[in-house]
């Protein structure tokens, strides 16, 4: 049971999504895939201290895509046994986290040079 208004249902229950919103979310995920693609273009050049760093970058814009193709084709809320799970939080939060281990993994190099 969706809660938030008819209008702001994700696709999968709402077939007359906003269009804008659906461009910007398709915009959205190629733009994550083509810095997925470019980052491991750089990693492969570059390799070494860098790599765990990149490695924690590009966890991090996966979360976030999976998160924007998770309110895409489900609602955000999550039922199991009773509890509600804010999926799409819950992957947003987690590229969060990947992204601060990459930037304090990027910190630590620059102190280090």
């Amino acid at each position: 049971m969706p809660m938030y208004p008819a209008e702001m249902a994700p696709l999968a229950a709402n077939l007359s999504v906003n269009f804008v919103q659906l461009v910007i979310d398709i915009a959205a995920i190629l733009i994550g895939f083509f810095a997925i693609y470019l980052l491991v273009k750089v990693n492969r050049k570059l390799g070494g201290k860098i790599n765990t760093a990149l490695q924690f970058f590009v966890w991090g814009v996966l979360s976030n895509i999976a998160a924007i193709l998770w309110s895409l084709f489900f609602e955000h809320t999550y039922v199991v046994a009773g509890m509600a799970f804010d999926i799409h939080q819950l992957l947003m939060t987690l590229g969060m986290i990947f992204f601060i281990l990459s930037t304090h993994r990027f910190s630590s190099l620059i102190q280090n040079s």
